[in-house]
């Protein structure tokens, strides 16, 4: 919104004309401000935008037609022979003519008629200044033309596209705008003459792709045009909108050629997820082609896929597990953005790479680190990962078991036989505890743990059920009968209970197993009392 304040300066011996002056209504967004001068002087025809001149003494001829300004308004007040006298010395440089005798309504109703015409040529300056800084805002092409074809308004990115001004292109049509031989214009060739016919015929906004020869060479263009309608509902003339897509269309060639070189899976869509096109190599990888992917929403085909997400997502990269030919692949899909020259995005290109065996490896190297490589249980080191990830407020139970004459079977029957002692261990504590944590510390010695509540009566009865299956499974290896072994239990009530606390009760508990002869259970009372 504009604000605008009118000075009005008025030449006369009477009070009478600033008192009718400022008596009218003053059009809204404007002020005015009111002086009365005796005689004109050239004081009085500085800074004014309204003068009213009632006779004219004191100053010559030259003097008043150098000193009006051009812009402003000039009001003639008098009798007959008065009015003639100013006419003649101003010419045609006046606004209104006020007769003398005037009433006082008169004089401000012609005031008011007088501003608010001062109004409306304002409010067509800023309105066709606010359509001119938009149009020449806007880096598409504009134009109007009227019934005739003739280029009526233009922004500045036209001007820019035809190499020639606003004041050269106005009232011309497209052989001159445009440059055009005189067999292109008569084929219409270039002119985009069947185009506008047709907004013509149709009455309504249509959407063209025209092919323009401009001072470039030959641009592409998405062209909308509408028709302009006067107050009779006749059509008046048409506005059209041009975007420039020869870059993108050539960028597209450009990719569709790196597209089908590259050795992933690859598919673009655009700004809307509907799939433009797909590569070779991934038409081979999901047994489709091209044309009956195009035109397909991206998410809606995803989603026939029958996949489930991996916990490996991160931004601009999507994993999923998929079943196909009954085996479970897992593919990585990573996006990235595509722009046009105005950087507006107008899609997304996906790489699509298989990533199962290498996420195998991953998990292999990760089972391998949290495990013992002999017998296949968790090794001491994750235990304190686990239970620092895993215990939060729970109880905990910790069965410690150590080998009894194992020392003795490695010096008689040599290393293998051990290992065999100690796989076969292995196997016995997960058949009999599955639902506990089972780690091989290390040597001989095996931490069983139970995160949650369990009654310490059926813990003795399992950990003793332990010791039968470990003495049933040694006696049926000849190398191994002669081994036993000893159990060590700690429980703690307390749900903070330090880690290590728990496991030193359960050693102690252990070693008054081995001082009582071994293969026996053992529980460290004390621990109950915690």
């Amino acid at each position: 919104m504009y604000y605008s304040n009118l000075n009005i300066h008025i030449v006369s011996q009477e009070s009478f004309l600033e008192s009718a002056v400022k008596k009218a209504a003053v059009p809204q967004r404007f002020t005015i401000t009111v002086r009365t001068f005796s005689k004109l002087t050239p004081e009085s025809l500085k800074q004014y935008d309204l003068l009213i001149l009632d006779g004219i003494t004191g100053i010559q001829e030259d003097e008043i037609k150098k000193g009006l300004k051009e812009d402003a308004k000039v009001i003639l007040y008098g009798n007959g022979e008065e009015l003639a006298n100013l006419q003649k010395k101003l010419g045609q440089q006046y606004e209104d003519l006020w007769i003398k005798p005037c009433q006082w309504d008169f004089i401000t109703a012609r005031l008011e008629h007088l501003l608010n015409k001062i109004k409306l040529e304002k409010d067509l300056w800023i309105t066709q200044n606010y359509l001119d800084t938009a149009m020449d805002s806007i880096p598409d092409l504009i134009w109007f033309k009227d019934i005739r074809g003739a280029h009526l308004k233009v922004n500045q990115a036209f001007c820019e596209a035809v190499g020639k001004t606003k004041e050269d292109i106005q009232g011309r049509g497209h052989y001159y705008i445009w440059d055009l031989e005189p067999e292109e214009y008569a084929k219409g060739e270039y002119v985009c003459l069947e185009t506008e016919e047709e907004v013509l015929r149709r009455k309504e906004t249509c959407l063209f792709d025209e092919r323009v020869k401009s001072k470039n060479g030959l641009r592409q263009f998405k062209t909308y045009k509408s028709p302009i309608f006067g107050q009779d509902g006749q059509v008046l003339g048409t506005v059209g909108i041009a975007h420039d897509v020869t870059d993108l269309q050539n960028m597209g060639t450009e990719l569709e050629i790196v597209l089908q070189s590259m050795p992933f899976a690859i598919l673009v869509k655009n700004s809307d997820g509907i799939i433009l096109n797909i590569n070779r190599k991934f038409s081979e990888y999901f047994g489709v082609s091209a044309e009956e992917m195009a035109g397909l929403d991206y998410d809606s085909w995803l989603e026939k896929l029958n996949y489930k997400f991996t916990d490996r997502q991160t931004d601009g990269c999507m994993e999923i597990a998929i079943q196909t030919d009954g085996q479970e692949h897992i593919l990585e899909f990573h996006k990235e953005p595509i722009y046009d020259i105005f950087s507006d995005l107008v899609g997304e290109i996906c790489i699509c790479r298989e990533v199962t065996v290498e996420r195998a490896l991953e998990q292999q190297i990760l089972h391998n680190s949290h495990t013992d490589f002999l017998t296949g249980l968790y090794n001491r080191r994750y235990f304190y990962e686990y239970m620092a990830e895993n215990r939060k407020d729970r109880k905990i139970s910790m069965i410690y078991m150590d080998m009894d004459g194992f020392k003795q079977v490695n010096d008689t029957w040599g290393h293998k036989a051990g290992d065999e002692a100690l796989i076969l261990a292995a196997r016995t504590m997960e058949a009999c505890f599955p639902d506990a944590f089972v780690t091989r510390l290390g040597g001989d010695e095996f931490l069983i743990t139970i995160l949650g509540c369990c009654e310490l009566a059926i813990l003795q009865e399992r950990a003793q059920g332990l010791l039968y299956k470990m003495e049933e499974a040694f006696s049926e290896c000849g190398a191994l009968e002669q081994l036993s072994a000893s159990i060590g239990i700690a429980q703690s009530r307390d749900p903070q209970a330090d880690i290590d606390t728990v496991l030193r009760w359960s050693d102690m508990a252990l070693y008054r197993a081995k001082e009582q002869g071994g293969g026996r259970c053992c529980v460290y009372c004390s621990a109950l009392d915690y």
